[in-house]
């Protein structure tokens, strides 16, 4: 795996809001929860629809087309919409200044 460097930092986020960065061809989903950055695939696998505009609750996030939730944690496809199978997740990284990066 190699890291890539987002263009994001800690500091820019707020807690439960996921975002969306393109980051070396790849769009990620990247989110605050309890302090912890956390990012997978921004895509749902379902029907790629926007991950970073569902409704987040806990650790899930619901696709806003149709419904597919994921673990943000580790991508994890919830046994509840078995139509819409694991994402992608990226370790994250940071730096003494809170620069986000992602291992793929």
């Amino acid at each position: 795996m190699a890291t890539h460097k987002t263009s994001l930092k800690k500091s820019d986020l707020k807690e439960n809001t996921p975002v969306r960065v393109e980051v070396d061809g790849k769009s990620a989903m990247v989110v605050l929860i309890n302090g912890n950055v956390y990012a997978i695939n921004a895509l749902c696998s379902h029907h790629e629809g926007p991950l970073n505009e569902g409704t987040l609750d806990g650790f899930i996030i619901e696709c806003p087309w149709h419904g597919a939730k994921y673990d943000v944690r580790n991508g994890q496809g919830s046994d509840e919409t078995p139509w819409g199978p694991g994402q992608e997740s990226y370790p994250v990284k940071m730096d003494g200044s809170g620069s986000i990066s992602l291992e793929f």
